[in-house]
């Protein structure tokens, strides 16, 4: 781009409402960024092993400056480093793509020759990128390109636990780490916290109120501190660590969090020698994600985790919290005290870990087949234990399925209340009704998109989403049933 049209998007830029705020910050002149002049704390630094955000790679004026731009209205949504660090690769990647067929300015871009830059390697985040910044630069008057955003399907988590033979070999040989890794190790299991939430837990986070304990801990997702009841022996595991630290660096130390840096470097004063084998010197110092995967890595080998297919078992730190949400599930824990423990912004992710088997699915087919909004398979008994013996009290039934919304929260006040609420079952014997309404929705919907209704449009297609699932839901179940029979015949 001449610097006739650089000079066009920098008065563009500085007319927007966004813009205005941030055409005279002197960062937006280099092409190094120090994360804490984003508002990113030196520890948050530490712990994630990264300082900076890099522009130098991206050579053309105007993506840089919009780079730059899109970098802080991330930050303004409050996003983590590296999900702007992913921005910035993945912007830094268009460069070098645009510069190797050819184009130097905006005005020749195509869709398709976005497109081709999004499935040529790592779609899912570019396409992310892609889609949060033209849609940013458009919306800000800044540059509009002819980017349709693709129908991407997600791909189901991979949900990765430890097996119940490996996880037997971990807490036999736990005691090879050194004592604080071992404690961290132990605490996340019970806790199922994240790493980084482990990392982050301050020296000073146990109370005590009568005979229970409380432990703060940050939830990274909810970004805020919160205390959350423990078990005596888990606040004694915190105790221990505490009397740890207070005999290395003193009880006035300065050092603030719950985990110090373990190091068996020889620059670090270590003697020579691998990990577990030589005494680790302790820094007063945050632990790094780093530091973490180094230990585990080394942990596998020394003590031979293996699968019962005598394979080789890649052990992260993530799989202990995966482990106890797992655990939590299988033992049939409440989804609502399962999100709580774990952290969990919302309860989305539960079904993944839950990962109930056929057996249990097919107890729950034998018993009481029923499918709720999600399309999962489930009881007829509200989710919430205390509401359990009110079961037949709440049950009431609609023109379709039946309702177990606890009474105690009176009417429904909106429309298509039903299809919308977690308390709404269908059975088998409601799918002809569940088809017709489908059909007739179908026919609403391609009136609605003639008449160019948007809001109608939006509402039948919301609507159309929660039969379907329930559709497939039923399917499941059908499913299920026959193969009951099959095995039985």
């Amino acid at each position: 781009m001449s610097a006739v049209l650089l000079a066009d998007l920098h008065e563009r830029v500085k007319q927007s409402e966004l813009g205005s705020q941030w055409c005279s910050d002197p960062l937006m002149q280099q092409d190094v960024w120090p994360l804490t002049a984003l508002g990113f704390d030196e520890e948050y630094c530490r712990v994630h092993a990264i300082r900076n955000v890099h522009f130098t790679r991206i050579t053309l004026p105007w993506l840089n400056y919009l780079t730059k731009l899109t970098a802080k209205a991330r930050v303004r949504e409050k996003c983590s480093a590296k999900r702007i660090i992913i921005d910035t690769l993945c912007l830094a990647c268009l460069n070098e793509f645009l510069l190797a067929h050819g184009y130097s300015q905006p005005a020749g871009i195509t869709d398709s020759l976005l497109k081709t830059f999004i499935s040529e390697a790592d779609k899912g985040n570019r396409h992310r990128t892609l889609v949060f910044a033209t849609r940013l630069w458009a919306e800000e008057g800044w540059l509009t390109l002819p980017f349709t955003p693709i129908r991407m399907k997600n791909p189901t988590p991979k949900v990765e636990t430890i097996p119940e033979e490996v996880l037997h070999q971990i807490y036999e040989q736990l005691d090879l780490f050194p004592e604080p890794l071992e404690r961290l190790f132990r605490l996340q299991i019970a806790l199922g916290c994240r790493i980084n939430e482990m990392l982050l837990m301050p020296r000073h986070c146990l109370k005590q109120e009568g005979e229970h304990w409380f432990l703060l801990r940050w939830v990274a997702k909810r970004k805020q501190w919160c205390y959350f009841q423990v078990h005596p022996l888990v606040a004694e595991l915190v105790q221990e660590q505490q009397r740890f630290l207070d005999e290395q660096f003193g009880k006035d130390s300065q050092f603030n969090k719950l985990f110090c840096k373990t190091s068996t470097a020889f620059k670090d004063g270590a003697e020579v020698g691998g990990r577990f084998q030589v005494e680790p010197v302790y820094e007063p110092s945050p632990l790094s994600f780093t530091v973490i995967h180094l230990w585990l890595k080394a942990f596998r080998e020394v003590a031979n985790l293996k699968d019962k297919h005598g394979k080789p078992f890649p052990l992260t730190s993530h799989m202990f919290r995966r482990t106890k949400a797992s655990v939590m599930a299988h033992c049939e824990v409440e989804d609502e005290y399962i999100a709580a423990v774990l952290g969990h912004g919302s309860l989305d992710m539960l079904p993944h870990y839950r990962k109930r088997s056929l057996e249990r699915l097919e107890k729950q087919a034998e018993t009481k087949g029923y499918v709720d909004m999600y399309g999962r398979v489930t009881t007829y008994k509200p989710r919430k234990q205390r509401y359990e013996k009110l079961a037949d009290l709440m049950k009431v039934t609609t023109p379709l399925g039946e309702c177990h919304r606890p009474s105690m929260l009176g009417d429904c006040q909106y429309r298509y209340a039903c299809l919308s609420c977690t308390h709404h079952r269908v059975t088998e014997a409601d799918i002809p009704q569940l088809e017709a309404d489908k059909q007739q929705m179908e026919l609403d919907l391609e009136r609605a998109q003639i008449a160019q209704q948007e809001r109608r449009v939006t509402e039948i297609q919301r609507l159309l989403e929660l039969v379907n699932n329930r559709l497939q839901g039923l399917k499941e179940l059908q499913k299920v049933r026959e193969e009951n029979q099959h095995e039985s015949a």
